[in-house]
């Protein structure tokens, strides 16, 4: 199947596209309605809600025909997203674009192609809202033009809505598993702590047997207080809901900040901290630099947590405007089947680092959290005994 050309910009809007979750859902009769209510307004046969990848055209909501996609690159679909407007062609037989609907002629031949671009806020094309004739050589009134915009931008109210919903059911879901694991790793160093301190002042113990479980109490603590800040934090920059103007970040001076953070972990274990940013590499980000530090800080612990007498490095590049970057370790990796799992919740079971540190598995979820929120993404490949890399784009 043949893959639509892929421009500078198309990766992120395929990313975008994905973040909608919009391909292969099920009907909905919101979509239906918009469908059947433009055939009626254009006097059309065929109209079709599609959403476009990197191959397929696929209908989302669909009247006058039954199939359920066509091949990207051979239906105008692919022409509306290059010019995110309106599109009319008078005679698709006739087209310059030689576009090849064989799908459609075992049921219709269409002749007449009218389609208006579906996008998001940030303005990248999901999807059209098109209507098709039979009839060869039409052209859409300026009421009909008018009404298949204003439809395709219920469309778009629609995916947005649908996508905040999703959102919303997925953050109370997730809150709700958080605050079960913070009340859990509060309440039980604190129970522990309590039973040190009663059986202590019963004389039961010795007070080198309550400098042992003191010690080892505050090693809990430890955790738990670093969980409980690190959910406080991204709470904080959560909250913040206007995005501020972009400004020209020092990735390299960012990074040597995380590092002075976490250098004494990394000595403790005996590893090596590299930043092989370039120095003076600056992206324009509409972030603070808060927002980045609290990211890295998360991604070096979970380094360091599970590299031994190794190294940590972090690398970054601009890449076409947006900042690439990696934080990749020696240590030990994660196993394959786990890899799926690490952001759910429900079946991120956390390991113990190398030297039986203990977590909760929230630092990355919380990553990701915020990630989304800045229209963000992250990337973890890892291999067992080799290391792993995460790999985040802002």
């Amino acid at each position: 199947m043949k893959a639509i050309a892929l421009q500078p910009e198309e990766q992120e809007r395929l990313h975008e596209l994905k973040r909608y979750a919009l391909l292969d859902s099920p009907a909905e009769k919101e979509y239906d309605s918009i469908v059947q209510l433009a055939s009626q307004l254009c006097q059309a046969p065929i109209a079709l809600i599609s959403f476009i990848d990197a191959e397929r055209e696929w209908f989302k909501a669909k009247t006058g025909i039954t199939i359920s996609e066509v091949p990207a690159a051979s239906f105008p679909g692919s022409k509306v997203i290059e010019q995110k407007g309106l599109l009319q062609i008078p005679d698709l037989l006739e087209d310059a674009n030689s576009f090849v609907l064989s799908a459609l002629t075992e049921e219709i031949t269409p002749r007449f192609y009218a389609g208006v671009a579906i996008s998001s806020p940030e303005g990248f094309v999901l999807g059209v809202l098109s209507v098709l004739d039979t009839r060869p050589s039409r052209e859409l009134s300026a009421d009909q033009v008018f009404a298949l915009e204003a439809l395709a931008g219920q469309a778009e109210k629609l995916i947005e809505l649908r996508l905040r919903k999703s959102e919303t059911q997925r953050m109370i879901s997730t809150q709700n598993r958080i605050t079960s694991i913070i009340a859990h790793d509060v309440r039980n160093p604190l129970a522990a702590l309590k039973a040190i301190i009663e059986l202590k002042t019963s004389g039961m113990l010795t007070e080198e047997e309550t400098t042992e479980m003191l010690s080892m109490s505050a090693k809990q603590l430890d955790g738990t207080l670093e969980m409980v800040a690190n959910v406080v934090d991204c709470g904080k920059l959560q909250i913040k809901t206007k995005l501020p103007e972009k400004q020209a970040i020092d990735i390299h001076e960012q990074v040597s900040m995380a590092f002075n953070a976490q250098q004494p972990k990394a000595t403790a274990k005996g590893s090596q901290l590299f930043n092989s940013v370039t120095p003076g590499l600056t992206v324009d980000l509409d972030i603070e630099t808060q927002v980045l530090q609290f990211i890295l800080r998360n991604l070096l612990d979970n380094a360091i947590k599970f590299t031994e007498n190794g190294s940590v490095t972090v690398r970054a590049q601009n890449v076409y405007g947006r900042l690439e970057l990696q934080v990749s370790d020696t240590g030990v990796g994660i196993a394959a089947a786990k890899v799926p799992h690490l952001f759910d919740l429900q079946k991120n079971n956390s390991t113990p680092g190398t030297r039986g540190e203990k977590g909760s598995g929230l630092g990355l979820i919380l990553v990701r959290e915020l990630l989304e929120k800045l229209r963000g993404r992250i990337q973890i490949e890892s291999q067992e005994q080799s290391g792993t890399t995460v790999t985040i784009v802002l």
